[in-house]
């Protein structure tokens, strides 16, 4: 007991930890390209090849299906259209821009702002919402899909492997 009195320093509030200047040039730059290849990239439309290999395998979106295409809309201007390619889109996009804005104010040496998204960041756990929101819209989405366009679920190995099966 006696020993930790002698430790003990009084109320003294750490340092707070600085965010990674590298992580924040790594963070600025990857999300500078995305944002410019968004306004300048024409995604396909129609029946085109994807990398999904979710959709390949089952003929079915994954939950980040369309996010390319929101992205560009959104980046456009077009709101409804990105709403359409991917409702997750838009909200996503914000995030990665505050996230941009973040690093750009880490670069700065600017860390008001910087503590103040992290304040907001810890109270609203935007991973863990997005995770949550990205498994909820890919089953709905699935599920609208099955129920009212089964005929896109054809079109996968999987559904060719199911026929098989059963048929």
């Amino acid at each position: 007991m006696e020993a930790q009195a002698a430790i003990d320093i009084g109320d003294v509030t750490p340092y707070p930890l600085r965010p990674s200047r590298r992580l924040a040039v790594v963070g600025f730059f990857v999300l500078f390209g995305v944002f410019v290849a968004s306004v300048f990239y024409q995604p396909a439309s129609g029946n085109y090849f994807t990398i999904c290999a979710f959709k390949n395998l089952t003929g079915l979106p994954c939950p980040g299906c369309g996010l390319t295409h929101s992205f560009c809309a959104l980046a456009k201007g077009d709101i409804g259209d990105a709403l359409l390619f991917n409702a997750l889109g838009p909200p996503l996009f914000v995030a990665l821009f505050l996230l941009w804005i973040r690093s750009a104010f880490v670069l700065s040496n600017r860390y008001e702002f910087v503590e103040f998204l992290d304040r907001i960041s810890g109270r609203f756990k935007p991973v863990k919402v997005f995770a949550m929101a990205f498994a909820v819209y890919g089953v709905a989405r699935i599920v609208y899909v099955l129920l009212f366009t089964p005929a896109v679920f054809g079109n996968g190995p999987l559904s060719n492997a199911f026929s098989a099966l059963f048929h």
